[in-house]
């Protein structure tokens, strides 16, 4: 049972999670403002693609 309880605390403020723990009262405001400052800021390793790129030469994008 420990190893569940774990992950399920590691996952406390995954995106996909952090509004249902919000409602139910598992996780504060004041928590999950603290964990997002705490996040590191990698948009310098984004790598950026257009769209386009993933449209087929021979489909009519405009259609």
């Amino acid at each position: 049972m420990t190893l569940l309880h774990e992950a399920v605390e590691q996952k406390k403020f995954d995106i996909r999670m952090l509004d249902r723990n919000l409602v139910r009262g598992l996780v504060s405001d004041d928590e999950a403002k603290v964990n997002l400052a705490s996040l590191p800021d990698d948009a310098d390793l984004a790598d950026y693609i257009a769209i386009e790129s993933f449209w087929d030469d021979s489909t009519n994008a405009d259609a």
